[in-house]
């Protein structure tokens, strides 16, 4: 075993924890070879001498500019992206020399410039090796937390926060103190014993560290005015000055100490420790079981370690004149409050990560993984999610009894589980600099989101299942874990029930029922595509891979297929407009992919290409450069996509020396046919306007949900079509427009505008992760009417805005949306995405016409949930599952009597028809 340990010679705390971590490794590795490697020394001649007077000159001379600095890392996140940045790739191209010349195995580091430099290697591919961190101070800061780190440990549960909010992608763990072994709880009399101290007196230790920062004077002082028992031990460090003017206050309660090799027993001896700082001095008091008095912090760091550190009741902060006395004579007065404080100190010390624990976990576990960026549509429900309207999906499937009568079992549903979109993720959601992103959590499996519950024996259906779905689904989801499921059993006639809840940003519809399926009969199940690291040096933030909403090599961002000319523009349609998924033949998960729309065999096809020339001034050569995210996007929308493939030599779009394109005939046609048709959608959606005002109770004031449930007969439904000469998906929204006439009466308004998500999924996509999905907005007719002139004013409706781009233009609306940046576009999504333009969603999902079967285990029906969106409180689910179309309805909590007569009206609607 090779360790490498990157520390600095600023102060000696880092030093201090490397030392600590390297008698952990020789306790745990006792033939490992140890080296250490001085950061700031690396970064040129002359640097570290210069950081360590800046530092002094800092804490001393000009507090108010540490602090500024320190305070503009937290508060203004573009100048803590590019401070972070500059320091990891300064660091970092210096340290890469010295790091491969060792070779090591394992690489720990305890300097905030060291681990920057450490992460930029491991990003670049030069640090194939566990990566670890120690925190030495209290609080981080985003200095010293990277997500390239394998195993990044903090001082205290309270510091946890924080160091994630630095950089959420870290895995971040709570550390026991990183100090010599000498520091550890002991006998206090003997202690005091061997330095001469008065057993029975009150000894605060005053220890500023090795470079004996701050006012020593004012506190030993202070200490010394508190109480005749109160005997301070001052530890001056190197500052030989403050010692000399201490001794000459020739008090003979005071000790005065300068540099001394046993600080251990002076901590042992004490019964606080004071600081200003919370470094090194803090960790080595709390793993003696010493309480800390924070008196007068110094700039920054050390008021930052002063409120965490009393936010975890280990310490006592003093910020003014004479407060210390007063904090000093408050515990002679209250011994039980200095009790209580050296308990909480020993609680943590004992519930931490001992060092060397931690260490076999960095060697042994997985390293970190790195983090992807999500798309634009995934993107979306992240920023319109809010506490009230939290944006989650799922799926309510019902297992009848296994042949031999018994129920489906917790293992089947772990089984079933296990394919579940994102279930090993989590998700990142971003800021107002950075973009939200995905990051693997390989360790996690079905079986840590799944929980059972028995409601039976016997338990009646409905009601069970009512109960259930809304106690479940109102509890949303988290980042840290986008899926949650729950096995429902003891329900009458044995069968069980899995409720699934996932973030919308983790699959659309589709996806989960197909997962689902594919995994109930065997089938491969989904995996994210891996977007291909580039090998050039790249110029632009447009050159991403994953931000340029549809670049070549951009393969969880596109639409279309390579080699799949007749699926290549699609809207399969979640409620699969005018395709086979509903009608029949092939419908459903079991054939659905190639039943798209707008099919296109012009593989070569694009929209806008605008090629270099080389007259091309420099002025219109920038000047596309700006444009060519916006004419990616339309490309993709209108033209095929690489499947995480390289573009075929010659194909449009492509880069380098690729041969010219020789399109097919007609190619050229029905690309300009596609642009056409997506420019009218996009003008669609442009003309809309607001939707119609719909007088109902549109308060969502929690994340509370109700959920009503109905089913049709799918062979009726498919009959009552063909008779009306409309499609299934049509007839089934002229049903949900037919119920919320109903519901609204007399204040129904002519037209309801009805947002319905519809896939843009193809052969290439319909088994990928995300949301592959555009929109239509649709005026339903809710006005008086008949049943039958419900039924073909709603198939026309839908039929001009489907057949006419609405679907493809929502979705590129959405894409480039995503070219916005962070804060502007979470704006954007707000503003979109909102009951101003729409007044309900519905969505008619395609599902399995064949029976799926589970261990033995039928699956009886499934039914969709959908979220609601700010200020929309009615979303309607359909699907088509065997035999039926289920219908799920759903309403805040305070709604349920409306939800209810929605799922009971569409029933009812279906038996006049």
């Amino acid at each position: 075993m090779r360790v490498l340990i990157v520390s600095a010679n600023m102060g000696q705390g880092h030093n201090a924890t490397g030392r600590a971590l390297e008698d952990a490794v020789r306790e745990r590795w006792p033939d490992a070879t140890v080296s250490w490697l001085n950061a700031l020394e690396r970064l040129g001649p002359g640097f570290e001498s210069l950081f360590q007077r800046i530092y002094v000159a800092n804490v001393e001379s000009v507090p108010w500019l540490y602090e500024f600095f320190y305070g503009a890392i937290w508060r203004i996140p573009w100048f803590a992206a590019a401070s972070r940045w500059f320091t990891a790739s300064w660091c970092g191209a210096r340290l890469a020399k010295p790091v491969a010349e060792f070779a090591p195995d394992l690489v720990l580091s305890t300097y905030p410039m060291g681990t920057a430099g450490l992460a930029w290697l491991r990003r670049k591919g030069k640090l194939p090796v566990p990566l670890g961190a120690w925190v030495s101070d209290f609080a981080p800061h985003p200095f010293w937390v990277y997500g390239a780190a394998d195993l990044t440990m903090v001082m205290h549960d309270v510091a946890v926060a924080p160091a994630l909010r630095s950089s959420p992608s870290a895995h971040v763990g709570v550390s026991a103190p990183p100090v010599r072994a000498v520091f550890r709880p002991g006998d206090q009399p003997a202690a005091r014993q061997e330095l001469e101290l008065p057993p029975d007196a009150f000894v605060p230790l005053v220890s500023c560290g090795s470079l004996g920062f701050g006012e020593i004077e004012t506190t030993v002082r202070e200490l010394l005015a508190a109480d005749p028992s109160v005997v301070p031990i001052a530890i001056c460090g190197r500052n030989d000055a403050v010692a000399a003017r201490l001794r000459a206050l020739d008090e003979p309660r005071l000790r005065v100490v300068g540099w001394t090799d046993q600080p251990e027993l002076y901590t042992l001896a004490a019964d606080v420790v004071v600081t200003n700082a919370g470094g090194a001095t803090s960790l080595e008091a709390l793993a003696c079981g010493r309480p800390v008095l924070m008196h007068h912090p110094i700039a920054a760091h050390g008021k930052a370690n002063a409120r965490l550190m009393a936010a975890a009741g280990l310490a006592l902060v003093s910020t003014k004149d004479d407060e210390l006395a007063e904090t000093v004579r408050g515990l002679l007065a209250e011994p039980e409050r200095l009790k209580e404080m050296a308990e909480a100190v020993a609680r943590h010390c004992e519930t931490a990560t001992p060092l060397r624990a931690a260490l076999e976990s960095l060697a042994s576990a997985p390293l970190n993984p790195p983090t992807r960026r999500l798309r634009p549509e995934d993107a979306l429900f992240v920023h319109v999610a809010t506490p009230e309207v939290p944006q989650q999906v799922g799926a309510v499937l019902l297992f009848d009894p296994k042949p031999d009568g018994t129920p489906v079992t917790h293992a089947d549903a772990e089984h079933l589980l296990a394919a579940t979109p994102g279930l090993r993720t989590r998700l990142l959601p971003g800021s107002g600099l950075w973009r939200a992103r995905w990051q693997e959590d390989p360790g996690r499996t079905s079986s840590d989101v799944l929980t059972s519950a028995r409601v039976g024996p016997d338990a009646p259906l409905d009601a069970a299942l009512t109960r259930e779905m809304d106690a479940f689904f109102s509890e949303p989801v988290s980042p840290e874990r986008p899926v949650r499921a729950r096995l429902v059993t003891g329900i009458e006639g044995e069968q069980g029930a899995l409720l699934i809840a996932l973030h919308h940003a983790a699959s659309d519809g589709i996806a989960v029922i197909s997962a689902l399926v594919g995994q109930a009969r065997g089938k491969d199940p989904l995996v994210p595509v891996a977007a291909p690291r580039s090998r050039s040096r790249r110029r632009g933030w447009w050159s991403r891979p994953n931000v340029a909403l549809g670049a070549s090599h951009a393969p969880n961002a596109t639409l279309g297929a390579f080699n799949a000319p007749n699926a290549t523009l699609g809207a399969l349609s979640e409620p699969a407009a005018r395709s086979a998924s509903v009608e029949g033949g092939g419908g459903g998960m079991d054939g659905a992919p190639n039943a798209a729309l707008g099919a296109s065999g012009a593989p070569n096809a694009t929209l806008g290409r605008n090629r270099s020339q080389p007259g091309r001034s420099a002025v219109r050569a920038r000047l596309a450069g700006l444009a060519a995210p916006v004419r990616e996007v339309l490309a993709r929308v209108t033209g095929p996509a690489w499947h995480g493939l390289d573009r075929p030599a010659g194909s449009a779009g492509g880069s380098g020396a690729a041969k010219p394109a020789h399109p097919k005939p007609g190619s050229s046609g029905k690309a300009r046919s596609q642009a056409a048709d997506l420019a009218r959608g996009i003008w669609a959606l442009a003309r809309a306007g607001a939707a119609p005002r719909v007088r109902w109770d549109k308060r969502i004031d929690s994340p509370r949900r109700h959920f009503a449930r109905a089913h049709l007969s799918a062979p009726e439904v498919r009959k009552a079509a063909r008779r009306a000469a409309v499609p299934t998906t049509n007839l089934v929204l002229a049903l949900v427009a037919e119920a919320l006439h109903r519901e609204l009466g007399g204040t129904a308004p002519e037209q309801l505008r009805v947002l319905i998500p519809m896939s843009v999924r193809d052969t290439g996509t319909f088994r990928q992760l995300g949301n592959h999905t555009g929109a239509a907005s649709i005026d339903l007719p809710t006005g008086p009417m008949s049943l039958s002139e419900r039924v073909r004013a709603t198939d026309r409706m839908l039929s001009d805005q489907v057949g006419h781009g609405a679907p493809r233009a929502g979705n590129a609306v959405v894409r480039v949306l995503g070219i916005l940046p962070p804060a502007l576009h979470r704006r954007a999504a707000k503003l979109v995405y909102r009951g101003t333009w729409f007044s309900a969603i519905a969505s008619v999902l395609p599902g399995a016409r064949s029976p799926v079967v589970l261990n033995g285990a039928l699956v009886r029906t499934v039914y969709p949930v959908l979220s609601l969106a700010p200020g929309v409180p009615v979303a309607v689910g359909i699907m088509t599952w065997a035999d039926r179309f289920t219908v799920c309805i759903t309403v805040p909590a305070g709604q349920e009597e409306r939800g209810d007569r929605l799922a009971a009206a569409v029933v009812e609607a279906f038996g006049r028809l």
